[in-house]
């Protein structure tokens, strides 16, 4: 029988009955809302195509939804650079394109210097790594940005793998992310666990493949 548990933090988490860890990145490594915001203000700074930053917020966040319900399933669905393409060729600039550029990496720059590892789940990785447990870092997003979030974070060496929505084709819940996790851990479903803080996408989606669960709440991260 799959084990679904919930948890106020990491350090309630047992381990010692499995071969390997899947686990979530964003608003479970660390708290993603201050840091998009950090990045959004960025972009508008960088382009704000003459709106002010409530108007700029708006429209990005009409743009985003476009994209994603356009781009549904797939990893560049999320993308930030399609986002601001669109809300670039919308306004009618030249070379929106570039334009979308530099407001891309205006966002991703002040959003990586943002962050900030939970400190509970640096420990609980360490405490996987203690065990002999090896770590696969289960996403939505495109491969590039999740690689810049781990090393910045400072948890390339806690983490043996990486599976995203852009290398799958698909988003969690969907089996396939799950599947590409366990592969490259080499291990079976019922000797896993899966911890994140969507009980859907990463709780569920992981119980239908025979994967244990710990849903876990991430505290705000103070600047």
């Amino acid at each position: 029988m799959v084990d679904i548990r919930r948890y106020e933090g990491f350090a309630e988490i047992p381990i010692e009955h499995y071969d390997g860890l899947l686990i979530d990145l964003d608003d479970t490594l660390y708290s993603y809302e201050r840091c998009h915001q950090i990045g959004l203000d960025a972009a508008f700074e960088a382009c704000g195509m003459g709106l002010d930053a409530s108007a700029f917020a708006k429209r990005y966040r009409a743009a985003r939804d476009a994209v994603t319900a356009r781009l549904e399933g797939q990893g560049a669905c999320r993308s930030r650079l399609f986002a601001f393409q669109a809300m670039a060729e919308a306004h009618g600039l030249r070379q929106p394109y570039v334009a979308a550029l530099e407001l891309d990496q205006a966002y991703w720059n002040a959003f990586l210097a943002a962050m900030r590892p939970d400190p509970e789940a640096r420990e609980f990785l360490t405490r996987c790594r203690r065990q002999g447990l090896s770590v696969a870092v289960v996403t939505d997003m495109t491969a590039e940005v999740q690689i810049r979030k781990l090393r910045q974070l400072g948890l390339v060496d806690l983490v043996e793998h990486l599976v995203t929505s852009e290398e799958t084709g698909r988003e969690k819940p969907h089996r396939s992310m799950f599947e590409t996790a366990l592969r490259k851990l080499d291990i079976r479903a019922e000797r896993a666990v899966m911890v994140g803080d969507q009980l859907v996408k990463d709780i569920e989606g992981a119980a239908a493949l025979g994967i244990h669960g710990a849903l876990v709440v991430l505290k705000d991260i103070a600047a």
